[in-house]
């Protein structure tokens, strides 16, 4: 312990001796060990941490898997959805039978609770502060319980309310009761109404509490007697209808297999009920870890975290071979040093462990201000994400594992770019080293060179990537979206909630609308079914009387039912035919209207005006007119086929107001929220936005994607800029005897400065022709995420090269106008 103390002052002392390299080295650990720290910080939150619940570890949950699978009232796109596809291309999900979690919970052995769960979105909450929009989730009356989770104030539900006679009750989340009830401690007793029904108050969430999936956003827990009341689809006693997630918790010494066998028989006897209507072959039940929750949407988000941990991974090698450069050239200035050691009989592993020792030391002031940089760093990053982790209620805080993380990345940084240097470095001959004249130039500086050109080429491929993906977000924010965004509103509301049935809602739609027309600032409104751009869309089948069907594939397009003013109000053109009047109602004749598109997929060569489509009601719809194509659904999809339908006709429950206006449109919300309050207080105002930031929601992967790529390549070429500016440095000032010299025998600054720069745009130029063709290779990963541009566009290739070459010019400009200051008397007497 003496001598590694020793070790450490002197590395200290040498490290206070070159406070230039010092600074240099410790901020480019800072910057690359930072990087990956809020990564990784991220991935730890949304992958490796437990759920906050008591033992996390006992749960499980549970999923089916098998082959062909066909079932009756199968709710595949829950929102707690957890499944996809095996191994062996079985089907996996976790939708259940009500019943058969009663069958689980009465009958299975080795579980000390069992639990059933189901999300209920865009309900209507009344509440003190007036109507919204609520999330909601149905529990069995065991949820909490076997969850292991606690109520702050009041009580979480039990079995007895589950009972359908007992009084319809709720506990809340925390944040609801801060958001609605401003933290009213009295908020238990109190009613909030739900899609018309009153539900009691009896208990509140702590402010830590999280559900079973992330992303989870809800607000209000119910028990499952409310199924008649909000979720009449899915009738408790339905043994066809597949729709509940089921977790257990595990007894300490259970057999887990046992369980799953047990469950795998009752699972088997409901699919071979007579009348069930539900098949599948080679049926399993699967108990997967449940510590971390269902992790459906976790994956996605843990994918994509790992994909850029890669990213920022390239980031800190960058780092890592830019200082193993500056030792190399650090190391060649402290030759004689470690010969005078040698020769005072320190053996060469001594010598090693002395120069990993100030690497270490390097590394680990890095990664403390490294950790400090990650918390700027996550900040900046969950600033471009709308819904952020902290939404999804995960602390992204620094705990052990992420410490444990900063320390291993440390030690493993200072060996890759400490070792390589100890090892060159120390090879002294003890003959030539102990001579005392300095000899001109800089030998021992090759391998130096080639560690800066492979910075310059690990550079080039976060360039390239950074280019390609800067033209995909020009590209897109150029597209032609076939309708205009500018200065329109756009809100929903859902009267159907509120007891609003066909005739009845197209009527409040009509109050509305006349209602919103009388405010100052709007010129048009329009109404549809689904928002443009707004990642939803209808697709139905349909058939064309008098056309045969297209080989095996069915006829489909997407659907919208709009208002008559649709039309002019987005600015699309009515190229032939009419729009859609009030007078076309249900008791009249079907009426629709189709895009270009339609036309030149099923009614080639014709004129499709006056012509008839029947869809799966069997009611037949003509065309009335033909409108030009629109994006619909985002802004990658090509435009497909698309009907237009009159929402008179279709009288859908809910509807996306679309208003033009005069100004900025958000100002109106107000008004517009008190217009639909006076017409009824039940109705809320829903997702209020403006068309162009539905645009710029649609491309937000796209957005972020390249921000964050952006910003690591710009990370890279900085330290590749330092790099190269330190190794030049460095040679300036070994060679200043040199330089010294020739400019007593009349050399110019031209002549002085220009072999700096030709050895800066050669090193810059040797790591173009190793990165280019790596990029050309490696950018095909992004074939997927690009939008009008080619993985091998000359355009981003060329401009990549002349960024690589014009800031190698700039980092060595700097040492070259620093030779060309040196003063040959004062160089030559130093000498």
């Amino acid at each position: 312990m003496t001598i590694v103390l020793k070790d450490i002052k002197f590395a200290f002392r040498q490290l206070r001796k070159s406070p230039g390299f010092t600074a240099v080295a410790v901020l480019s650990l800072a910057l690359g060990i930072g990087v990956n720290t809020a990564i990784f910080s991220m991935l730890n939150a949304v992958w490796m941490r437990s759920l906050p619940v008591r033992d996390p570890h006992q749960l499980r949950i549970v999923n089916w898997s098998g082959y062909n699978v066909e079932l009756s009232h199968w709710t595949g796109g829950a929102a707690y959805a957890d499944g996809g596809r095996g191994r062996n291309g079985a089907q996996i999900h976790n939708s259940f039978p009500y019943p058969l979690y009663r069958d689980f919970k009465e009958r299975v052995e080795g579980c000390s609770d069992v639990f059933a769960f189901f999300g209920l979105n865009g309900l209507t909450m009344i509440g003190p502060k007036g109507a919204a929009t609520a999330d909601a989730m149905m529990v069995s009356g065991d949820f909490f319980e076997g969850y292991g989770a606690q109520a702050l104030i009041g009580r979480t539900l039990g079995s007895g309310d589950e009972s359908p006679e007992a009084e319809p009750v709720a506990v809340i989340t925390y944040r609801f009761w801060e958001k609605e009830y401003n933290l009213d401690p009295g908020v238990i007793g109190q009613m909030v109404t739900i899609n018309g029904h009153q539900f009691t108050i009896i208990g509140v969430m702590p402010r830590a509490y999280c559900g079973p999936q992330i992303g989870d956003m809800t607000q209000i827990y119910l028990p499952m007697s409310a199924q008649p009341l909000l979720n009449e689809h899915h009738p408790l006693d339905g043994r066809d209808h597949w729709w509940v997630n089921i977790m257990v918790r595990l007894k300490p010494k259970a057999d887990e297999s046992q369980v799953t066998a047990a469950m795998e028989g009752l699972f088997m006897q409901t699919l071979s009920a007579p009348g069930q209507g539900s098949r599948m072959n080679d049926p399993h039940i699967l108990l997967v870890d449940g510590s971390r929750g269902l992790l459906g949407i976790r994956k996605q988000i843990a994918l994509g975290l790992t994909v850029l941990m890669l990213a920022v991974g390239l980031v800190l090698l960058i780092a890592c071979a830019n200082l193993a450069g500056l030792l190399l050239a650090k190391g060649a200035a402290r030759r004689k040093e470690l010969t005078i050691r040698a020769a005072m009989g320190a053996g060469r592993s001594r010598l090693i462990r002395q120069l990993l020792t100030e690497s270490l030391i390097l590394s680990l002031v890095g990664a403390g201000l490294g950790l400090l940089l990650a918390i700027w760093i996550k900040v900046v990053l969950l600033s471009f994400v709308p819904d952020t982790l902290e939404s999804f209620h995960l602390s992204i805080g620094t705990d052990l594992r992420v410490l444990l993380f900063t320390l291993g990345a440390a030690v493993v940084t200072s060996l890759l770019f400490g070792l390589l240097p100890a090892l060159r470095v120390t090879r002294v001959d003890l003959c030539s080293g102990l001579k005392g004249q300095r000899a001109f130039g800089v030998p021992g500086l090759h391998l130096g060179k080639v560690l800066v050109a492979a910075q310059v080429s690990l550079s080039v491929l976060l360039v390239v990537g950074t280019g390609l993906l800067l033209q995909t977000l020009i590209n897109l924010y150029q597209t032609e979206l076939g309708f205009s965004t500018d200065r329109i509103l756009v809100f929903g509301v859902n009267p159907s909630q509120a007891g609003y049935k066909d005739a009845n809602s197209v009527k409040f739609y009509d109050q509305v609308e006349a209602n919103i027309s009388g405010l100052p600032g709007v010129r048009n409104i329009a109404l549809s079914s689904d928002s443009l751009l707004g990642g939803r869309r209808a697709g139905w089948g349909f058939s064309i009387p008098g056309h045969s069907q297209q080989g095996n594939q069915d006829m489909m397009a997407d659907t919208l039912n709009v208002s008559e003013a649709f039309f002019e109000t987005m600015g699309i053109p009515l190229l032939r035919g009419r729009s859609f009047e009030r007078t076309d109602t249900p008791s009249g004749p079907g009426v629709v209207i189709v895009n270009e598109a339609m036309v030149r997929t099923y009614f080639p060569n014709e004129d499709p005006l006056n012509q008839s489509i029947r869809m799966g009601d069997n009611r037949n719809y003509q065309i009335v007119g033909l409108c030009a194509d629109a994006k619909y659904e985002c802004v990658q999809r090509d435009v497909e086929p698309t009907l237009y339908f009159s929402h008179r006709q279709a009288m859908p429950g809910s509807i996306f107001f679309e208003v033009r206006t005069t100004g900025e449109p958000l100002t109106l919300v107000p008004a517009i929220r008190k217009i639909v309050a006076e017409l009824d207080r039940t109705i809320p105002l829903e997702n209020a936005s403006t068309q162009l930031q539905l645009f710029k929601t649609s491309i937000t992967s796209e957005r972020i994607f390249t921000y964050l790529c952006g910003g690591l390549a710009l990370l890279g070429v900085l330290l590749s800029c330092i790099g190269l500016y330190g190794l030049l440095a460095f040679m300036v000032s070994r060679r200043t005897g040199e330089i010294g010299v020739r400019m007593a025998l009349g050399a110019r600054p031209n002549d002085i400065a220009w072999p700096v720069i030709r050895n800066a745009l050669l090193l810059a130029g040797f790591g173009l022709i190793v990165g280019i063709p790596l990029a050309i290779v490696s950018v095909r990963v992004l074939r997927s995420v690009l939008f009008g541009v080619s993985p091998h566009d000359p355009t981003t290739i060329v401009f990549s090269i002349f960024l690589v070459l014009s800031v190698a010019a700039l980092a060595a400009w700097f040492p070259a106008r620093r030779a060309t200051k040196i003063d040959p008397m004062e160089a030559l007497r130093y000498e």
